[in-house]
């Protein structure tokens, strides 16, 4: 009886053909209706949303996770002052240095000019002097381009959100080679080196060894700048 029943409903089944048919609306073919009633019906509908405030309705999207804006004002503002600041820094003091009747102010520019006399004094110190005194080069050089390619990603135009941010990402990303320089520039003078020529420089600051309290005593504007900005720029990139 089962199987019977098995068999009826099977004959009972669409053709293949026919279901088709259907899908395709052959069998009753019919003219869709008119969505609107009348054209008063249409126009009253129009005339009520356009009532509606939009502001109520971005309010509402503005407020989702969804729509959370991840380059804000707040956030281009904050690296635009960082990056510029970077870009600025080569021709800020980097070092002052004070001795008996005299102040001296080395700006980041100024310190290139200088750097064959502090390679001079190399074999005095050792390797490690030299790779100090290059490292400060290097970070110098680095935090004024980061600063400088960091700036104009901020404010170059592009076709679409995303591809702004991803070149924007992309330019912040430099910013991490002088992190590393000043990282590496801080566990070296945490080390110490020694200075044995310090009594003909006659700066107040030098003994006879360099560490980190002696780096630190002798920063100016710059490195005070250019460390926390470069930090800030870096910090932004795990958001973009």
């Amino acid at each position: 009886m089962e199987d019977q029943n098995k068999n009826k409903k099977t004959e009972e089944r669409i053709s293949e053909e026919t279901r088709l048919r259907y899908i395709g609306f052959d069998v009753y073919p019919r003219k869709p209706k008119k969505f609107w009633k009348s054209e008063e019906e249409k126009r009253e509908y129009l005339e009520e949303v356009e009532k509606k405030s939009p502001e109520s309705v971005l309010g509402e999207r503005d407020h989702s996770l969804v729509r959370a804006a991840v380059f804000s004002r707040v956030d281009r503002m904050v690296l635009t002052i960082s990056s510029f600041l970077l870009t600025v820094s080569l021709f800020l003091p980097w070092f002052s240095l004070r001795g008996e009747g005299f102040h001296s102010q080395v700006i980041g520019l100024g310190y290139f000019l200088k750097l064959g006399t502090l390679l001079g004094y190399a074999p005095l110190s050792g390797a490690l002097f030299s790779v100090f005194v290059v490292l400060v080069s290097l970070t110098i050089l680095f935090s004024f381009v980061a600063g400088l390619i960091s700036l104009l990603a901020i404010y170059k135009k592009h076709s679409d959100v995303e591809s702004y941010l991803t070149n924007l990402k992309k330019r912040l990303k430099l910013n991490l080679i002088p992190l590393v320089l000043w990282v590496a520039l801080i566990i070296i003078s945490t080390m110490g080196m020694p200075t044995p020529f310090a009594d003909a420089l006659k700066v107040d600051g030098f003994g006879d060894s360099f560490n980190v309290i002696n780096f630190f005593a002798l920063s100016s504007f710059g490195v005070w700048l250019s460390l926390p900005c470069v930090i800030i720029n870096c910090t932004k990139i795990s958001d973009l």
